[in-house]
């Protein structure tokens, strides 16, 4: 683990009036913390996460996963194992900031998402968010408690996986 244990995150997308907290007396939204909210709805990293996830929404209506994988710079790893290691180190902790800032926008606009939050879709948002680290995509199978198979995606970035829940399931070692 990258030293994101914040996985599955509470926060919501700022916008929604009924949820504001600061109301005037009157009952009214106060004006400034709406427009605090709008222009955090609107910075550069939420537009971006939400271009890229309308990419991969048609992407995985008219591709195959390992082609859309590798259009949005993400490397399929056949094998759940992602060789490249990070140097210890000062630069460690800014890419680790880097890496969570990225993982916390993607965290944050993917529940909204409208065709659904799975982990499929968020794991190839936040790979292309990362790609400048080489991320590799790994699908995984386990059977469930009622017996049923379960699959689930994740990405290892340098050596680190960005997901807890990718313990549980064992890598799948080819799709092509």
């Amino acid at each position: 683990m990258v030293g994101l244990s914040d996985q599955r995150t509470t926060e919501t997308m700022p916008i929604d009036p009924a949820r504001v907290t600061a109301r005037q007396p009157g009952g009214g939204v106060n004006s400034s913390t709406l427009l605090r909210q709008v222009y955090l709805m609107l910075q550069p990293r939420v537009i971006v996460v939400v271009v890229v996830a309308l990419v991969v929404e048609v992407g995985l209506r008219i591709s195959t996963v390992p082609r859309l994988a590798r259009l949005l710079g993400v490397r399929w790893e056949r094998d759940g194992q992602s060789g490249q290691q990070l140097p210890a180190g000062s630069t460690n902790d800014l890419l680790v900031l880097w890496i969570r800032e990225r993982y916390t926008t993607v965290a944050r606009v993917m529940p909204h998402w409208p065709f659904g939050n799975t982990c499929l879709r968020r794991a190839l948002v936040l790979g292309h968010r990362l790609r400048r680290l080489e991320p590799a995509l790994v699908i995984g199978v386990r059977h469930d408690e009622a017996g049923q198979l379960a699959a689930h995606a994740w990405l290892v970035v340098a050596g680190g996986i960005l997901d807890p829940l990718a313990e549980q399931y064992t890598p799948l070692r080819d799709l092509s």
